[in-house]
């Protein structure tokens, strides 16, 4: 027994730390890991307190060994992953939901909460909360630190965090937002003071670990409705989704190639084989009688307004050559899709019932994720499909939704990749060179953002005197980069 056990053991019982090997695989790799690199950690500790997290940091500091977090989800980007060793600090156990509050309208949760335990109460309460295109089992806390994409993005601002509880290795206990007075509540991200909760969304794990955080959740209104319109091409897509949200239409809207239709089918069936359309190559192209895309939008409120609200909706559309695809054709003719989208838009909870099947089929990939300006946007869509034409393996599919109001978009092209990790190998290997150079192609011509940091420190260097900034309030929280130092980020 080495002291550093010894150290973690007076803070821990011996149910909830662990040197196990075969426990410790399981951290050591993600779907983002190449085959035959994972690392594993020497230590894997279940915290269920800030006063355990406190006592983790203080330990690690001390010894100089790295931390990595992790809360709840599939994580298949690698953010999670302690490439570096050291101790895994597993948050699942940290699962409270420690406050709905109705009159301020936010939930106050820890980090092992699940989105389907959160959807489960807020329904009770007549509320819902943004979902991104996760499995129902991720964290909603450790999502929405990191800008999520999804459902309830595009009125209001993406980022649907308030204030937060984070420990930090050597600045102790910080509270960020209306939670930082006492006696203010947990409702807003800043007051009269400047935002640090900012500070720590995107921070990926390497400045401290959230504890605590207030998220925002939004009343579901006397009716809800899903209204999917489709369209043969992008660009008169993006201009509905542009005008619907600019103009108070809808809550929130996202555009879907046909690609990712075929997509919730398959999760649908649960069928472990890929349907040949999927692969024919041609991706661009829908198969015949298959719209190119579908954009499927929230509304909620008065019922009498909904319904002015569907109206308009298919009016806009039909005069930007789109046409309104009817709820029971929808559900006739895409059972997958239909459902996928009712659940996602409309119930507010996450489907995903054929997770197991997409594992078995082939490997989703984050893919190239970024946003970006409107009219850029239609450049960029030209620019990935010829490069996935010229690159890239069928299938491959992208979505795009807008952010705040529309003043930007986010766009995920998203590659799949069938067969074992094994026999891909070199494929993706492939694919990991084109990343590496692609997101910094995209910003100098485009000038494309990549959504989220995808370990390329030169990126982050290209920030100037910002970056210059974090590294010193880095030095500050955290002198000794124990916090997730295989980020790359400082």
């Amino acid at each position: 027994m080495n002291d550093l056990y010894r150290a973690l053991a007076s803070v821990f019982p011996k149910d909830r730390i662990t040197d196990d090997e075969v426990v410790l695989a399981g951290y050591a790799a993600d779907s983002a890991i190449a085959p035959g690199s994972a690392t594993f950690p020497s230590y894997a500790v279940l915290p269920k307190t800030t006063e355990e997290i406190t006592h983790l940091l203080q330990i690690a500091d001390r010894f100089r060994v790295p931390v990595t977090p992790m809360a709840r989800g599939s994580n298949i980007a690698g953010m999670t992953v302690p490439v570096q060793g050291g101790i895994m600090a597993d948050l699942r156990l940290m699962n409270r939901i420690i406050e709905i509050n109705k009159d301020g309208a936010y939930a106050v949760i820890e980090p092992g909460v699940t989105f389907h335990d959160l959807y489960k109460e807020l329904k009770k309460a007549g509320f819902f909360c943004h979902l991104p295109t996760a499995a129902g089992g991720s964290s909603p806390l450790a999502n929405y630190l990191m800008r999520p994409s999804g459902n309830f993005s595009a009125k209001w601002d993406p980022d649907p965090i308030l204030s937060l509880e984070v420990v930090t290795p050597q600045a102790g206990i910080i509270k960020t937002g209306s939670a930082s007075f006492e006696t203010a509540g947990w409702r807003a991200r800043y007051h009269c003071f400047p935002d640090l909760t900012g500070l720590f969304t995107n921070s990926y794990g390497t400045l401290g670990i959230v504890t605590k955080g207030s998220v925002k959740i939004f009343d579901r209104g006397e009716e809800e409705r899903l209204v999917l319109t489709t369209f043969d091409s992008f660009p008169p897509a993006l201009e509905y989704m542009k005008r619907i949200i600019r103009r108070n239409v809808a809550d929130s809207v996202t555009f879907w190639t046909w690609g990712w239709s075929m997509f919730h089918e398959m999760m649908l069936s649960k069928s472990e084989k890929m349907p040949e359309e999927m692969l024919k190559p041609d991706q661009k192209t829908p198969p015949p009688g298959v719209p190119f895309g579908i954009a499927s939008a929230r509304l909620s409120g008065y019922k009498e307004v909904v319904n002015a609200q569907e109206t308009v909706c298919i009016k806009v559309a039909r005069e930007l050559g789109g046409d309104h695809l009817d709820n029971r054709e929808a559900r006739e003719r895409y059972p997958g899709c239909y459902n996928y989208l009712h659940s996602y838009f409309v119930e507010g909870v996450l489907p995903k019932p054929g997770e197991e099947s997409q594992i078995r089929a082939g490997l989703h990939l984050p893919g190239c994720l970024l946003t970006a300006e409107p009219s850029k946007l239609i450049e960029i869509e030209k620019f990935m499909w010829d490069l996935a034409q010229r690159e890239f393996k069928p299938p491959y599919f992208f979505r795009a939704l807008p952010y705040s109001h529309g003043r930007e978009f986010f766009f995920a092209f998203v590659v799949y990749v069938t067969g074992s990790l094994i026999e891909e190998r070199e494929y993706l290997q492939r694919l990991k060179g084109i990343y590496g150079t692609l997101y910094r192609d995209l910003l100098r011509n485009y000038g494309g953002v990549m959504f989220r940091y995808r370990k390329d420190p030169t990126f982050f260097g290209m920030t100037g005197m910002y970056g210059e900034l974090l590294r010193r309030i880095k030095k500050l929280v955290d002198p000794n980069n124990i916090m997730n130092p295989g980020m790359l980020l400082f």
